[in-house]
């Protein structure tokens, strides 16, 4: 729904400009539109100096404090000459970039309305020019959502500043929810729709098909950023890509880049089958290179469950050929892997599935070794929500494996009796399985 003139009054950044405003919105609510539109003129000019002042201060941006500078000798040689306004719109417009084409061609259109609304013709009967209504509220309405309303960075071309800064900041937040925090302060705040798909797009330009410096050295971060920025604006963003499908279907092809872009789709593996289909077949491919893309590629399979099953039987196999090793691991999961699939797990109601295969990942152990790393990832977080089924059949594959009950740490087994017994009381579970308990 488009906005009123006074709910976008409510969302002018700088106060002071905000306060200068109340007198056009009061002359264009009492009809008075010449009024009205010669202070706007006025206004957008106190808020540019508002906003270079603001970059030059609080940013520290070389161009706005030359351009005030600048400003502040022209007005010096000529004191009552209005010429330095037209300065700074050009300047604003050509060295500082705060102003957008459009922007700065609407400021130019309010400029020669202004100057037919203060100025009288005398070669006309209307020796003062009347703005109508209509002219009047368009005028207003392009210069709030313009530069009235916006952020001092976010009236410049601000996927540069804002790069920079994620560059600054790259090593100072712990965790991703400071992260966030502090992005949603400084940045998201400001965003609309317009500028989330033009940052998203940029942002996944620089992560997916950039390998230079300093995309490379800020990788992660920039990586990082995207999640949160596609988490944030998720139902803009999945039509966005939707509607342009060809600006996210390429990616450099080198390990580091497809295993972000691997990750991302595997998060969000809708967002796969809006690609482009040659894109779709080279990743179904791609990802059998590696079994720890596989192993996150849930977009190439049907669903969730589906994938679980075909995890399982992709990196477990049997050997054959060690009556003290019978089964194999051709992938030991990571603590990232079980994480990030049990978070999967709960949020698409597969948890079941997901706890057969942290049984299946233990009991597959290949040495003494992946079996105190197994059961330390896939089992001690979870063995106390294993129904009666699952814990039956942990203890018949563990049996059946040295692996997992021999060498120095076999006897991580033993906090598995007292569960088990509650839940498996029909079996003396001690006896039936002494060698897991010896």
């Amino acid at each position: 729904m488009e906005n009123t003139i006074q709910e976008l009054a409510e969302k002018i950044y700088h106060h002071k400009t905000k306060e200068y405003f109340e007198e056009v919105l009061n002359s264009f609510e009492n009809k008075n539109y010449r009024s009205a539109v010669v202070m706007l003129y006025t206004v957008v000019i106190c808020d540019l100096v508002f906003k270079l002042t603001d970059l030059k201060e609080i940013h520290g941006d070389a161009k706005a404090e030359k351009i005030l500078n600048d400003l502040e000798v022209e007005k010096e040689l000529n004191p009552v000459s209005p010429a330095w306004e037209a300065e700074l719109i050009e300047k604003s417009f050509k060295e500082a970039k705060i102003l957008e084409n459009d922007v700065f061609t609407h400021i130019e259109t309010l400029k020669k309305y202004r100057n037919l609304s203060a100025h009288p013709v005398l070669n006309s009967m209307d020796i003062l020019f009347r703005p109508s209504k209509e002219l009047s509220e368009s005028l207003i309405k392009n210069m709030l959502e313009g530069l009235l309303t916006k952020h001092p960075l976010f009236t410049k071309n601000v996927f540069s500043p804002f790069m920079e800064e994620l560059e600054r900041i790259k090593d100072n937040f712990a965790t991703e929810v400071r992260l966030e925090t502090y992005l949603d302060s400084k940045f998201f705040v400001h965003f609309n729709k317009e500028l989330t798909e033009y940052m998203f797009k940029n942002l996944w330009k620089i992560v997916f098909k950039n390998d230079a410096e300093p995309a490379k050295r800020n990788r992660k971060i920039n990586y990082d950023v995207l999640l949160i920025i596609y988490k944030n604006y998720q139902t803009i963003l999945f039509e966005y890509i939707k509607k342009e499908p060809a600006a996210f279907s390429d990616y450099l092809d080198k390990d580091n880049i497809l295993t972000n872009y691997i990750d991302f789709l595997s998060r969000y593996p809708e967002v796969f089958h809006l690609l482009q289909e040659h894109t779709q077949e080279i990743l179904k491919n791609s990802v059998k290179k590696k079994k720890s893309w596989l192993v996150r590629s849930i977009f190439i399979s049907e669903s969730l469950r589906d994938h679980l099953v075909f995890i399982d039987s992709n990196i477990h196999g049997e050997t054959y050929h060690f009556r003290n090793a019978p089964y194999s691991q051709s992938y030991l999961l990571t603590q990232k892997d079980v994480v990030y699939l049990n978070e999967l797990a709960k949020a698409n109601g597969t948890l079941s599935e997901f706890y057969d295969l942290m049984i299946s990942h233990y009991s597959h152990s290949g040495s003494f070794d992946d079996a105190d790393y197994s059961f330390d990832r896939c089992i001690r977080p979870f063995y106390e929500e294993f129904n009666k089924e699952q814990f039956k059949t942990l203890l018949d594959e563990v049996t059946y494996n040295p692996q997992c009950y021999g060498g120095m740490y076999g006897s991580r087994n033993k906090r598995l009796l007292e569960p088990a017994q509650k839940l498996i009381p029909d079996i003396d579970v001690e006896d039936t399985y002494k060698i897991l308990f010896k």
